[in-house]
């Protein structure tokens, strides 16, 4: 299953738009970036944030955590936002609590994230965190505090291991085990 997750903190606070914030909308219209598509995580990746903070795509490694506080994500409906942050390296998410189509978005890209009171007072910019969504805790590791939340269930868990809900798709059908249509 998916394994703990280990990386540095990128932290950010205030009002987080899916189409501003996240991903600025008219950025990636004039970029002429092709939206509809699946995928396309590299280009969308390279606005991940930078309303907020315009070198975190070139900052941030593989692995890194997006901390956060309220309704994180909140907004439209597109599904930009989680895109650019996971084509930008991010592993996961933390935030006290996500807008709700960010959420749904991000787990059917495989970006798992985690609504997780108190994690704004437990992390600062730049803290090495582990994070395990099956066992269910949040670990700062220059403080040693941990936070602790309910596991991610095996079906979510096996759809972020697979990379997303088409991938996953893709895989139960190949396997036999999901079928679709009338039987």
């Amino acid at each position: 299953m998916v394994k703990p997750l280990r990386g540095k903190a990128w932290v950010f606070d205030g009002i987080m738009d899916v189409d501003w914030e996240i991903c600025p909308f008219p950025e990636l219209q004039s970029a002429g970036v092709e939206l509809g598509v699946w995928g396309r995580y590299d280009q969308i990746g390279q606005f991940a944030m930078i309303k907020v903070d315009p070198d975190f795509p070139k900052k941030v490694r593989k692995g890194d955590f997006i901390v956060a506080g309220e309704n994180f994500g909140y907004g439209h409906d597109h599904d930009t936002g989680p895109k650019a942050i996971k084509g930008a390296g991010v592993a996961a998410v933390l935030c006290e609590s996500a807008g709700p189509y960010f959420l749904r978005n991000s787990l059917d890209h495989g970006l798992p994230v985690v609504e997780l009171k108190g994690i704004r007072k437990a992390v600062q910019q730049g803290d090495e965190l582990e994070l395990d969504v099956e066992r269910g805790y949040a670990r700062n590791l220059r403080t040693k505090e941990e936070l602790n939340f309910k596991p991610f269930p095996t079906f979510i868990l096996e759809m972020l291991d697979a990379g997303g809900i088409y991938p996953w798709i893709e895989q139960q059908l190949k396997a036999g085990t999901l079928h679709l249509g009338p039987r």
